[in-house]
């Protein structure tokens, strides 16, 4: 799937998950873990490990149709 339509993806999913759970882990990406505010800074800034974590959350599944 196409870069853009993953970040949208993404950016409208955080803005959908509560403040208490935006701590939690999502990914880890070269051994280093990121909850949603981490890599919503790396998604939003369009950044290569924004790009990263976006395609490793692809791989498990988030971002799945229906």
């Amino acid at each position: 799937m196409d870069i853009g339509v993953l970040r949208a993806k993404f950016l409208k999913a955080y803005a959908s998950v509560p403040d208490k759970l935006r701590e939690d882990i999502i990914a880890i990406v070269d051994e280093k873990t990121y909850n949603w505010n981490s890599a919503f800074v790396e998604v939003y800034g369009k950044t290569v490990l924004g790009d990263k974590i976006i395609r490793k959350l692809e791989e498990i599944g988030m971002f799945k149709e229906g």
